[in-house]
């Protein structure tokens, strides 16, 4: 029996959630789709947001033939078979080839898409979580167009899991419903699935509401009635913990989060943009360390994750503390939004005779302004006398001596 994320996959432009930029009335792959005239591309985004759904989609609204694939079985050989199958009925019809997954082809493997693309005979579409620019054979890519699937917000997957309680008919209680939309971090399929996982257990339990109690037995025994002010109250302490320098704190607010049924998922994640917004250039190392923070946990899991996310909490806790890249970008962003017609410098643009310095051919290093006129006395960037951020400043106002703050 299929799960909840097939059954209510999207059969129309209007229960499709989310992706306004491809899908909203006017958009680029909506008109393909609406003029019976698909192009190839490459649809790139996290999972559970849509991608693979987009098949479904094209078999309602064109005359392709979908030939859906799976990149993680599929065999040259196989692609060959339908590429001739396509080239039997060429001018009949249209076939598009749908490949999921289609990273998990190697470079030279993907070359077999080539010729079908190339002459006309189908039309691919693949789709990947990972960057195409690392992932698929570049002679590939200049025939396909990027197209990017952004990440669900809480709200799109709010009306996902709506209709899935339309489907059940089983209630779901606001604090559990705010509990599956932090830990899906914009995935569709994982808040499905953690919905019907719940709503079975309500079934079961003769409940038509998913409570609190529920989500107690799902999450374990030790689960401290995950209530929205509680959740929130504990994220805020663990991380001010952390910025202010206390191991102990972080730990304790840390651990209470873990027995109560937290995702480990959510407090990694929370621990990269802590990384960058809190310690930032003082020590460039606590980035590194968390990102592999985060890709342990998924890797390991609970419990034995507890200790990677301990000895990251440790070192973040005592580590230097600069801000000044959340500062910087701040002000930039601030600027940028009231100077959107600003030219670029001629010199700056990839045109011809540009007069651009190579900085190179100066030995690395060329001054030249790389603002626009109107903002050349403007100052993003403050670095702070502050561990291994004083030599990044040391650097910068050699370079800069002149800058004056805006």
């Amino acid at each position: 029996m299929s799960g909840l994320s097939e059954i209510l996959r999207p059969e129309s432009f209007e229960n499709f959630v989310g992706q306004e930029h491809l899908f909203g009335a006017g958009a680029l792959l909506r008109l393909a789709i609406e003029q019976d005239n698909l192009f190839s591309a490459i649809l790139y985004g996290p999972p559970g947001c849509g991608k693979s759904s987009v098949a479904r989609i094209i078999k309602k609204y064109t005359s392709y033939e979908v030939v859906h694939l799976n990149g993680a079985f599929l065999k040259v050989e196989e692609v060959k078979k339908w590429e001739e199958y396509a080239y039997s009925f060429r001018g009949i019809k249209k076939i598009l080839l749908f490949v999921d997954e289609i990273h998990r082809l190697n470079k030279k493997q993907q070359d077999v898409f080539l010729p079908g693309i190339e002459t006309g005979t189908y039309v691919l579409i693949g789709t990947t979580t990972e960057s195409p620019q690392h992932t698929i054979n570049p002679a590939l890519l200049s025939r396909c167009r990027v197209l990017r699937f952004k990440k669900l917000s809480n709200e799109e997957l709010r009306a996902v899991i709506s209709r899935a309680v339309g489907y059940l008919n089983v209630e779901i209680d606001e604090n559990v419903l705010k509990y599956i939309l932090e830990n899906a971090n914009g995935d569709a399929r994982f808040a499905l699935s953690t919905y019907e996982l719940l709503a079975n257990i309500a079934k079961v339990k003769g409940k038509q509401v998913i409570d609190v109690e529920i989500l107690q037995l799902y999450a374990g025994e030790e689960y401290f009635k995950y209530a929205d002010s509680e959740h929130y109250n504990l994220a805020s302490a663990f991380i001010k913990s952390v910025r202010g320098s206390d191991p102990d704190a972080a730990l304790y607010y840390m651990a209470r989060m873990l027995n109560g049924g937290e995702d480990p998922r959510f407090i990694a994640r929370r621990l990269v943009i802590l990384a960058s917004e809190d310690i930032g250039l003082a020590d460039p190392f606590a980035l590194v360390l968390a990102v592999a923070t985060m890709q342990a946990v998924e890797m390991v899991g609970m419990p034995e994750c507890i200790l990677n996310l301990a000895e990251c909490v440790i070192y973040l806790s005592l580590a230097p503390k600069s801000n000044s890249s959340y500062l910087a970008i701040n002000r930039a962003k601030d600027i940028a939004r009231k100077t959107m017609t600003l030219p670029v410098p001629k010199y700056l643009r990839n045109v011809e005779d540009s007069t651009y310095k190579y900085p190179h051919d100066y030995g690395g290093f060329v001054n030249q302004d790389y603002l626009p006129e109107e903002l050349r006395t403007q100052r993003f960037y403050l670095p702070k006398e502050i561990s291994k951020e004083r030599k990044i400043a040391e650097i910068y106002k050699k370079i800069w001596p002149d800058r004056v703050e805006g």
